[in-house]
């Protein structure tokens, strides 16, 4: 069935000309996308019941490669009447129907369902999506539209694909062997600094010339490689020494507000609903050397809260960002796509 038999045959089960009814479905199914915007489910009686799956950021790990895919919603289908039906609902508040005239659409319109999903025939809700047969199974298949709405707060934002955990590993044995050779080294002299100054030479003659000289020159000896040893040992040291942190307060007077310009991308680490959830999760990470900030968001009135951190020029310089960040911070980090200039300032940032 085409979409104009659907508007013949619903025009027929409500007693209206084809344009009227044609009128009425495309207000209805308006009327249904608004309430999966701002509800996310609907149930219909006759056809089945629409639910909107939220997805949250994901980790796949290969032997290759580790992809961090972004939040999104879904929209799916059930041939099963999840609670109550929501036509008469839908009628009275959206369309604004009488409800005698809502309890007789609401008839008509799961009659019709009810036929067309029986007979596997062709329906079109537009704004909605379309049920199908394909491949020998009748399956709903979402408008993209729709699809867009649902996700309008992940815009931009993609997969990201770190590389092979193999190289990583590869880097950090590099990095530990680099500061193991000084270390080994004074180790070396210092074994071979003790050895020199606690042998002690062989009773010899007072009279012999060398007796005055060979003491002279094994001190001299043992003098040189205790410099020897002190040098390397300090070096050594130092490169191994680690830099104490600053405190999270001298960092944020250190870094100032994060201004993020149009077309520029930010490491989003974590999105939260609740405020007091956001400041615990803000001094927590400042805590731990990550100067975080707040964007909030806004989605369907209910305000969102993402951490971030970071402004960067382009996606190539997140992603190397994130590659160095510690695992358990980077564990659901993803990057956002910047339109329009944002200034955040750390007092506001809690």
């Amino acid at each position: 069935m085409v979409h104009q038999d659907c508007i013949e045959e619903l025009a027929r089960l409500l007693d209206l000309d084809r344009q009227e009814a044609e009128l009425l479905l495309s207000r209805f199914s308006s009327a249904m996308a608004a309430e999966l915007l701002a509800v996310g489910k609907l149930s219909l009686k006759g056809l089945g019941s629409f639910t909107v799956i939220h997805f949250p950021a994901a980790k796949k790990s290969s032997a290759s490669t580790v992809v961090y895919t972004p939040p999104g919603n879904r929209l799916t289908f059930s041939s099963r009447l999840l609670g109550v039906d929501d036509t008469t609902r839908l009628a009275v508040s959206r369309l604004s129907m009488i409800p005698e005239e809502a309890e007789r659409f609401c008839g008509a319109l799961a009659d019709f369902f009810r036929r067309a999903v029986q007979q596997q025939r062709e329906i079109r809700l537009n704004g909605i999506g379309r049920f199908a047969l394909e491949q020998g199974a009748y399956l709903f298949f979402p408008e993209r539209s729709l699809e867009e709405l649902l996700n309008r707060a992940y815009q931009d934002l993609q997969e990201v694909v770190l590389p092979p955990r193999e190289q990583k590993q590869g880097r950090g044995m590099q990095r530990r062997l680099r500061y193991l050779v000084p270390l080994l080294v004074c180790t070396i002299a210092v074994m071979l600094f003790a050895f020199l100054y606690g042998m002690e030479p062989e009773p010899i003659s007072t009279t012999s010339p060398s007796a005055v000289k060979q003491p002279a020159r094994i001190v001299k000896a043992a003098v040189h490689a205790e410099r020897m040893v002190a040098e390397v040992h300090t070096n050594s040291v130092t490169v191994s020494k680690p830099v104490t942190p600053r405190p999270s307060s001298e960092r944020a007077k250190a870094n100032g507000p994060l201004v993020l310009a149009p077309d520029s991308y930010t490491i989003v680490l974590v999105t939260l609903s609740k405020s007091e959830s956001v400041r615990k999760e803000v001094l927590r990470l400042r805590s731990e050397g990550v100067m975080a900030f707040v964007l909030p968001a806004e989605v369907n009135g209910i305000t969102y809260y993402r951490l971030i951190m970071g402004s960067f020029s382009n996606r190539h310089a997140a992603a190397e960002h994130i590659r160095r960040m510690a695992q358990k911070t980077a564990g659901g980090a993803y990057i956002q796509h910047i339109i329009k200039r944002v200034v955040l300032h750390e007092e506001k940032g809690l």
